[in-house]
């Protein structure tokens, strides 16, 4: 069973990401001018509740069987691997059955006393099978990350997605007469559905191309592992991992509750609350998180590469991880960053056909890299056993988020916006912590020559798309405007970062598969190096 290098394993993650990213704003901009804002918010209520089951039942697994797996192989203990999946799928599918008939059980109170609107139980009824199916493809997308070969759980989130965009149009059209609880539970059935296409795909590969039984053709005489202390193993990586998005999905969970009361209290009504908060959650941070597509792939990658290294004790190989992530991070994060705040209105318009979107993605967009380097930081942790330092970390950031919520969003001048402003605070307090416990026991430094270059070459490309914007003036709708100035703007900054070897073509080659194409492709261009 080969593995994919680090880059190559991020890179795979990141193109089938952007290909599911794409997708699933298609259906987010037809769903939302099909249900509205409201009908978004309704859809967007219930999720709080669906992340907190999942993470109590499957948060951590991912991080643990990818993180043990990949030592398990270094060390060629193949018995310890097909013990891992036994122990896994026990504990994970038991919680996971146990938990969807709690949550069968509890949707009437849970949709009356807990979610600020009762529209809300029919979406809670039909996101119940959810739970068992992510539970399954979480063991086997764990398997997959440890063995360091991305390509399985990238083509399957290509098809859950592709699935996904048919079956939640169709079934929210279908039940869309009978009101706009129906159609939200309608959307919520096509997540359903898109989830299983993505498992049924995981389990015809694990049985096709990499079936554990692979395994016994390289055995080594070793004691079989008891089930309890290879389910401490697991424990200790997955717990930290779990608390930590406990409390974000408790975060997660309390927060449309939380707004949607304190602006109900500013003189509001409930469905104007409800409209406010699929604005901010369902259309702002929908644009705000479209960088992670990248940070999430290099956490899943960094997990099981720094693990490997680490049970290797290649020290050097840990900090070069490092200072990849972060240099990736950065030359991704910045320019995006200037793009969601200089066209947040403009930007909304053109997906959402919403104006009023555009100030709260502007108030969160300018610290959108402190934001993105928050995942790559946390993988970095834990793998280098320091998984409890990054739950610490997080859980003071769910906490200030909180506060900050509950102090700004009851103030009539403030309402929406007080949410705005607990992500940027957060998340900027968050991702320092982060980083300084990376530090610590790592030794990692900031190139800041090489940050400068990025920041500069970042508000170069940002004058230079004010430029195109004043050129094009008002005779272009806000969908072309948009289109041409990011064109133009990243083209630019790609100039300048080849000239300043940022980001040479040596570099660009390196990518799999569609690098040395188009770094020929490129050799044509003018002081292109």
């Amino acid at each position: 069973m080969s593995k994919q290098s680090f880059l190559k394993g991020a890179v795979i993650l990141v193109a089938a990401s952007l290909v599911t990213r794409v997708l699933g704003f298609v259906y987010k901009i037809f769903l939302s001018r099909m249900i509205g804002a409201e009908g978004i918010g309704l859809f967007q209520t219930v999720f709080p509740i669906l992340m907190f089951v999942m993470t109590i039942t499957t948060a951590g697994l991912p991080v643990a069987l990818s993180k043990l797996i990949a030592e398990a192989l270094v060390q060629e203990d193949y018995r310890r691997v097909r013990r891992i999946m036994a122990v896994s799928f026990t504990a994970v599918l038991s919680l996971s059955i146990v938990f969807s008939l709690l949550m069968l059980f509890l949707a009437p109170w849970l949709s009356t006393h807990v979610l600020t609107d009762p529209r809300a139980y029919q979406t809670l009824l039909a996101m119940t099978p959810i739970v068992i199916i992510i539970a399954i493809s979480s063991i086997l997308r764990g398997y997959f990350q440890g063995l360091q070969n991305m390509s399985p759980n990238a083509i399957a989130s290509i098809f859950e997605q592709s699935a996904r965009i048919v079956t939640v149009l169709l079934f929210a059209s279908y039940l869309l007469p009978y009101g706009l609880q129906y159609a939200a539970a309608g959307a919520m059935l096509g997540m359903v559905a898109g989830e299983l296409v993505g498992l049924l795909y995981l389990v015809y590969t694990y049985y096709s191309k990499y079936p554990l039984r692979r395994l016994q053709q390289q055995e080594i005489k070793k004691a079989q592992e008891p089930f309890r202390q290879m389910l401490r193993a697991l424990l200790e990586i997955a717990v930290p991992v779990t608390l930590s998005r406990i409390v974000s999905s408790v975060t997660f969970a309390i927060e449309p509750i939380l707004v949607t009361r304190c602006l109900v209290a500013t003189g509001v009504t409930a469905a104007v609350a409800t409209t406010l908060y699929g604005q901010y959650s369902g259309m702002a941070v929908s644009l705000l998180l479209l960088p992670t597509v990248f940070t999430w792939s290099l956490q899943t990658t960094l997990v099981p590469a720094i693990s490997e290294a680490v049970a290797a004790k290649e020290h050097r190989l840990v900090q070069r991880r490092l200072y990849q992530a972060v240099r990736m991070t950065a030359m991704i994060g910045f320019p995006t960053s200037a793009v969601l705040t200089m066209f947040a209105t403009e930007l909304s318009h053109a997906v959402f056909n919403d104006r009023a979107v555009g100030p709260i993605l502007a108030t969160m967009a300018p610290c959108g890299f402190l934001l993105y380097l928050q995942a790559p930081l946390a993988g970095i942790l834990q793998g280098i056993n320091r998984a409890g330092e990054a739950m610490f970390n997080s859980i003071i950031g769910s906490i200030v988020k909180l506060g900050i919520i509950y102090y700004l969003c009851a103030k009539p001048e403030i309402g929406i916006y007080g949410v705005a402003w607990s992500v940027v605070i957060s998340a900027s307090l968050t991702t320092i912590l982060h980083f300084l416990s990376v530090s610590r026991h790592v030794g990692f430094y900031l190139n800041f020559p090489e940050l400068g270059k990025i920041i500069a070459t970042t508000i170069i490309m940002s004058a230079g798309m004010m430029q195109v914007q004043h050129l094009l003036g008002r005779g272009v709708s806000d969908a072309w405007l948009v289109t041409l100035c990011t064109l133009a703007g990243f083209a630019l900054y790609f100039f300048i970062l080849n000239l300043l070897r940022i980001i040479p073509l040596h570099s660009v080659s390196r990518i799999p598969r569609i690098g040395p194409v188009l770094a020929g492709f490129l050799r044509f261009v003018p002081f292109v190096r």
